[in-house]
């Protein structure tokens, strides 16, 4: 009698606990960011990597990365864009345990651009038979200034929060590439399609940026609701 007590009060509780809902954070922003100018006065420009014989004999060729467009795609869209959460996020969120790599391989930064969480690790990596210089240029974080002489060579980072900002091979005037570092992890780089997709937002009204390193920035202000799935196109126009 005892026993059949108890199991009558669990099914109660289970019964009480199934009736109630989690509010999760899904809701979405996405779109793409469109190109509206003429593509032909943006065409990538060969990179000049003859100052050193190790880049110089790369099997094709390196391409500029200040304006890559997506020319396949209706309308023609941006690669290379950053798409963030400006403003609007209230909660706090623990940095990612994976690492970003920052490869040197080729004579050229991969990924060109990238966007990481403050407290995550970045792994700063040369994959080249030859010596590399990687100079972060910040305004908030410490300026970092080293080299990579030798290939496989690696190197851990960790970053404060800040708008983007530029890092350079001294000793290869062509490399290039632009770092941003959130608090959240609302933010994303464009690709080949050109679209984006900010995931796991809770209701609210958020202004989003898009960043781009020779079109500059723009901005627009989205409200989503628990669970809601809003499109979002930013189109620049040089």
């Amino acid at each position: 009698m005892f026993r059949m007590k108890i199991v009558a009060t669990l099914a109660v509780v289970t019964v009480s606990l199934a009736g109630v809902r989690v509010q999760a954070d899904n809701g979405t922003i996405k779109g793409k960011v469109v190109f509206a100018g003429n593509a032909g006065d943006h065409k990538r420009t060969k990179l000049n990597t003859k100052k050193d014989p190790n880049c110089a004999k790369a099997k094709k060729a390196i391409g500029s990365y200040s304006v890559v467009i997506n020319k396949k795609t209706d309308p023609m869209t941006l690669r290379n864009v950053m798409v963030f959460v400006k403003e609007g996020v209230s909660k706090k969120y623990d940095a990612p345990s994976d690492a970003i790599v920052l490869q040197q391989v080729g004579c050229e930064y991969k990924p060109h651009v990238i966007t990481m969480m403050e407290g995550q690790t970045l792994t700063v990596s040369n994959g080249d038979d030859t010596n590399h210089n990687i100079h972060f240029l910040p305004k908030k974080n410490q300026e970092a200034n080293f080299t990579q002489p030798k290939k496989g060579m690696t190197k851990d980072l960790t970053l404060l929060a800040e708008a983007p900002f530029k890092v350079k091979c001294d000793v290869h005037p062509w490399m290039g590439c632009y770092i941003a570092v959130f608090t959240h992890p609302f933010h994303v780089v464009t690709g080949k399609d050109g679209t984006f997709e900010l995931k796991g937002l809770p209701a609210g009204k958020y202004t989003v940026e898009a960043w781009h390193e020779t079109f500059g920035a723009k901005t627009m202000v989205v409200e989503i609701a628990t669970d809601e799935t809003k499109e979002a196109d930013f189109t620049f126009a040089p």
